[in-house]
């Protein structure tokens, strides 16, 4: 029984308490012993244990990788996020953050002030937002094999905290999900001048969202191959919004592209798919849509459409489809679907 109870205590320590980091091979014993050490081109790897206290990074060049259970709770610094990141170059892979909450009401997992980021493996949740980047449109943020979910929120001022705040050059946000983004705040945020959504589950379920994808600046907007759904509790009609806040144009190229997505429409009241403006280029062709809406006659003609998810033979909500049988399950529902 002794012996029990002192393996239990090991585990504790070492998951619940620890802050073990290496930089460039070097041991230390927390964040802030480490940050003096971490300098351009460093590699900081985290041990798992839930770190209590984040970091501001100020290195170009970096990679910050987890293993396992790498948990920030409640670990803002400099009133904005858990990792506080101004260097360019930087990739941040496997770690999860909680409970990350800020003054200004947008405390983030990620606060990004460099240029080009890549996120890998990031389980951002219920805290106020997950990643936000200062503008800087000649880098990029690229997202992948990420979880996003319980985030969103009422901000200082006017504005409100999203998922993501992207204002890039490039934002991709690829095999990733953003889940139940709720208090009016919008699972992506864009103002970046292309926004690409691929092999992805956005999905707003029983959340009181804004907008699964705003795009706020116009720009290149592409969704593809990813599954889109709207609940009940949604505030706004628009599961995507493009160019609403009328601001002045920046980019060449402003147009939209939206193929091979499946839409799962479980909003009682109306559901919109899209609504823009100033667009120079408008496709959207090739999706299998389950679920009423209005304006069909803007979309039936180059889409599938299924007036609910019975007619589609598909199970009630709450169900999602797992990204990795998509082509599968549209393909199965072109053929036993009711029109």
């Amino acid at each position: 029984m002794k012996a029990f109870v002192f393996i239990i205590f090991l585990f504790i320590t070492r998951y619940c308490n620890a802050e073990h980091v290496f930089v460039d091979g070097k041991e230390f014993f927390s964040l802030q012993e480490a940050k003096s050490a971490i300098k351009d081109g460093s590699q900081i790897y985290l041990k798992a244990g839930i770190y209590t206290e984040g970091l501001y990074i100020k290195a170009n060049n970096i990679s910050i990788i987890g293993e396992n259970n790498v948990i920030f709770d409640d670990a803002a610094v400099d009133g904005k996020a858990a990792l506080v990141i101004a260097g360019d170059n930087v990739l941040v892979e496997s770690i999860e953050c909680r409970n990350i909450y800020v003054k200004d009401l947008n405390g983030a997992c990620i606060r990004f002030e460099g240029k080009n980021l890549t996120v890998r493996d990031l389980y951002a949740h219920d805290s106020q937002s997950g990643i936000m980047t200062s503008y800087n449109y000649d880098g990029f943020l690229h997202v992948e094999f990420s979880k996003f979910e319980n985030l969103g929120g009422k901000a200082s001022g006017r504005g409100y905290a999203h998922a993501i705040y992207a204002n890039v050059g490039e934002f991709v946000f690829s095999y990733s999900q953003v889940l139940a983004t709720g208090k009016e705040g919008s699972g992506l945020k864009s103002r970046s001048r292309k926004t690409l959504v691929k092999n992805s589950i956005l999905a707003s379920l029983d959340a009181k969202d804004s907008r699964l994808i705003d795009v706020a600046n116009y720009g290149e907007l592409i969704i593809k191959d990813s599954v889109l759904q709207q609940g009940d509790n949604s505030s706004n009609s628009q599961l995507i919004a493009y160019g609403l806040e009328n601001k002045k144009k920046e980019f060449l190229v402003n147009k939209i592209k939206i193929t091979n997505n499946l839409f799962l429409l479980d909003r009682e009241k109306a559901n919109v798919i899209i609504t823009y403006k100033q667009a120079n280029t408008v496709e959207i062709v090739d999706n299998t849509i389950v679920g009423d809406f209005l304006y069909p006659d803007e979309f039936s003609q180059r889409n599938s459409w299924y007036i609910s998810r019975e007619n589609a033979k598909l199970k009630p909500f709450p169900y999602l489809p797992d990204i990795t049988e998509l082509k599968q399950l549209i393909n199965t529902i072109s053929i036993i679907g009711v029109r």
